[in-house]
């Protein structure tokens, strides 16, 4: 998908969770390989401007849900240490901006994470249509530090890379 130029017609979109989803790559500080993972959309919703600029976007990460290859770690992320699954189990996003330029566009907005928030921009790298609207891929670069994430400074690296892919229907 590199396609950034189809028109999206304006109106108001629901992201379906059975097509969508978050894949995730963590950095160990000491070089070894990124613990790469998956986390289910849970909802979202996309209302697209006249002018596109003035469009906004909201979705939410089911946290519980989490997922990588290693189960033991799965409990120990989703747990109070890390994002704290049972008193927050939602990554939520709303947008503040989107912005264009021949660069492509941009989503700016709020990542709320474990209670506390950090402002994120979501690069969309596609756009491709499907029978019954659109599937957009986005990409971000996270600092779990700012985002409340703080446990783990001596193991994780600060920044998690995202890749968003959802499908848009009407």
């Amino acid at each position: 998908m590199t396609n950034t130029l189809i028109e999206i017609l304006p109106g108001t979109y629901t992201i379906d969770p059975a097509r969508s989803g978050a894949s995730f790559a963590a950095y160990h500080t000491i070089g070894k390989k990124p613990v790469r993972g998956e986390v289910p959309v849970r909802s979202g919703t996309v209302t697209v401007a006249d002018e596109p600029r003035r469009s906004t976007v909201s979705a939410e990460l089911d946290v519980t849900g989490w997922r990588t290859d290693n189960p033991r770690r799965d409990k120990d992320v989703r747990g109070k240490r890390f994002l704290d699954a049972d008193r927050h189990p939602v990554i939520g996003f709303r947008s503040t901006r989107v912005t264009g330029s021949a660069q492509g566009w941009q989503v700016v907005g709020v990542l709320s994470v474990r209670g506390g928030s950090t402002e994120v921009s979501l690069a969309i790298t596609g756009m491709e249509p499907t029978v019954d609207g659109c599937r957009i891929t986005a990409t971000t670069r996270v600092d779990r530090v700012a985002a409340g994430v703080t446990t783990g400074r001596a193991l994780i690296a600060r920044h998690v890379d995202v890749e968003l892919t959802v499908t848009l229907v009407s």
